[in-house]
């Protein structure tokens, strides 16, 4: 089972599972998001996700942190059974930064309706396609979602967990050619910002993600700009702002 909870300083989120939790999640990502070159509008947004992979498979090669977690085997079962067991499980655990977690709580949306449109002749039916709702990978993505949601309702207000779920299942968005270097810019100003303001600001952050006003488009043209003038990718442009070296979760 998949875990998410808000870390102590509302820096981020911790996802938690076991090593099978996380080699399911592992897999159900790199599935939703497909081959290089598939969905090509989306090949920042995709990048950004096996970023999130990147971090999985080091837990699972025991590079990040881990947590002990109680199973609720307890002293009566072990009794009635007759065997010794622990009565921790082992969890592995990596942390993601708030306004990161919001995007690819948001853009998960749209990979999973483009991985469903494979088996579905109109988009939007991709979801509700008879070969899409016992889908394996469906399912593991939908419960990250859903778990993540579930911990912006037990972090925040019931107004501003309203509000931010009206963002995250907005039909009306598309992630389609986002510049995810924008999520850079959120997070950076995210981590600078003091350990009260943090969570009174996650509404915002998911607001400037899914609308992308001035400031994105500001950065956008920025961007574009510089690729030409560099004669590159826009994905070789990273942003001036530096991630801070050291901060606490």
């Amino acid at each position: 089972m998949i875990f998410v909870k808000s870390t102590q300083r509302g820096l981020g989120v911790e996802i938690l599972g076991d090593y099978y939790d996380f080699q399911r999640l592992y897999d159900a990502l790199y599935s939703i998001v497909g081959e290089d070159g598939k969905y090509r509008e989306y090949r920042l947004s995709r990048l950004r996700i096996l970023g999130l992979c990147y971090d999985i498979r080091h837990a699972m090669m025991g590079d990040r942190e881990y947590e002990f977690v109680e199973n609720s085997i307890n002293t009566d079962i072990l009794k009635s059974k007759g065997f010794i067991a622990p009565e921790k499980n082992l969890y592995l655990k990596i942390n993601v930064f708030w306004p990161e977690m919001l995007f690819i709580q948001m853009v998960l949306n749209d990979f999973v309706l483009l991985y469903g449109k494979q088996n579905s002749k109109e988009y939007f039916d991709a979801l509700i396609d008879t070969r899409n709702v016992w889908d394996q990978s469906i399912a593991m993505i939908r419960l990250l979602q859903s778990e993540v949601a579930k911990c912006i309702k037990e972090t925040t207000t019931d107004a501003t967990y309203r509000r931010m779920l009206g963002y995250m299942v907005s039909k009306y968005s598309s992630f389609q050619g986002f510049l995810p270097q924008y999520v850079d810019l959120l997070n950076v100003k995210y981590i600078k910002m003091s350990e009260d303001k943090r969570l009174k600001n996650l509404s915002i952050m998911a607001k400037r993600i899914i609308e992308r006003g001035q400031e994105y488009q500001m950065l956008r043209t920025e961007i574009e700009e510089a690729a030409q003038q560099y004669k590159c990718a826009i994905e070789e442009i990273r942003i001036s702002s530096q991630y801070p070296e050291n901060y606490e979760w």
